[in-house]
């Protein structure tokens, strides 16, 4: 067939091969540091590893149980526990990144070993800083080839989220506020929507805020004349952030124009494939082509259990 590929018995695809299966690690961590909503999800404890399957179930809690009550003596006591729950499927979705080496690049650098994994090492970084952008995008806003990934937006809002209607399921909803002027009204929408979306002053609150660069600006200007890092443990793991209920606010690079998130990362998972998290295949070569080829995959996606203890604002401007 045309486009067969075939594995060459050769000592340069060993070389190539091992240089890949070193540098895993290093990929690894600078994707899950550099990519905002990985970086949170990892952080939070909350990256769960699984191992294949045809899609993602999570158990859903659709309504407060109010099966129990008091007693005294020998009262009779209920022993049915009503149907509270419900589950939510989603599906996986797969991301790569190609890395190719011409015969005339292993050619050129064919002199030295080290030329040639100087070589291989450049090209992977290549392919490491195209694939940490892709994920950075297609988890910030919705982007068209990744139609099975769940983005921020579409996770915090009121319509389908997996296979549970937000539309027929009004506990499938998140809050989201049409804002405006930051300086205007920007604190007082941030903080009713923050006590919309919270059980108690304990419990369920969101545990980071997460918006865009501008915007970011907008709510540190109030802060001005208290400027500082003031989350200690996400300004040591790399984050520039403020606070505010003493949670981190922190920006990533693909949030939408006017949109700032309350997220609540104790009912948020990034759930991971454990077979293709950002593994590397073996070079390969096209029987048609004189070079090979080898990628980086990733195979996952972002869940939710509790959609509504999350918010969004949108509109916001200066």
């Amino acid at each position: 067939m045309a486009n067969e590929l075939f594995i060459p018995s050769t000592i340069d695809t060993v070389a190539l091969t091992t240089s890949l299966a070193d540098y895993r690690r290093v990929l690894v961590d600078n994707v899950y540091n550099d990519v905002v909503v990985m970086k949170l999800a990892n952080e939070a404890g909350n990256k769960r590893m699984i191992d294949g399957g045809g899609s993602i179930v999570n158990l859903v809690i659709k309504e407060k149980q109010d099966d129990g009550g008091f007693y005294l003596g020998g009262d009779v006591l209920n022993n049915n526990q009503g149907d509270d729950t419900t589950q939510v499927e989603y599906r996986w979705q797969n991301a790569y990144e190609p890395i190719q080496i011409t015969r005339d690049e292993e050619r050129i650098n064919s002199g030295s070993a080290h030329k040639l994994i100087d070589l291989v090492s450049a090209k992977i970084q290549m392919a490491e800083k195209a694939i940490k952008d892709r994920l950075d995008q297609a988890f910030s806003t919705p982007v068209g080839e990744a139609n099975n990934l769940i983005d921020l937006e579409t996770l915090v809002n009121t319509g389908t989220l997996g296979t549970l209607s937000g539309a027929t399921s009004t506990f499938w909803q998140a809050t989201v506020t049409a804002s405006g002027s930051f300086a205007a009204q920007g604190l007082t929408d941030m903080t009713t929507a923050y006590y919309a979306v919270s059980s108690s002053s304990t419990m369920d609150n969101p545990t980071v805020f997460l918006t865009n660069k501008t915007i970011f600006q907008y709510f540190e200007q109030t802060r001005l004349p208290l400027e500082r890092i003031s989350n200690v443990a996400s300004a040591n793991a790399g984050f520039e952030n403020l606070t505010f209920k003493g949670k981190p606010l922190t920006y990533g690079n693909y949030i939408n124009t006017g949109l700032l998130f309350g997220l609540n990362f104790n009912y948020i998972d990034l759930n991971v494939d454990s077979a293709t998290d950002l593994v590397t295949t073996p070079f390969l070569s096209p029987t048609n082509q004189t070079v090979k080829v080898a990628y980086i995959l990733w195979r996952g996606n972002l869940t939710t259990s509790n959609r509504r203890r999350n918010f969004k604002l949108t509109g916001i401007t200066a």
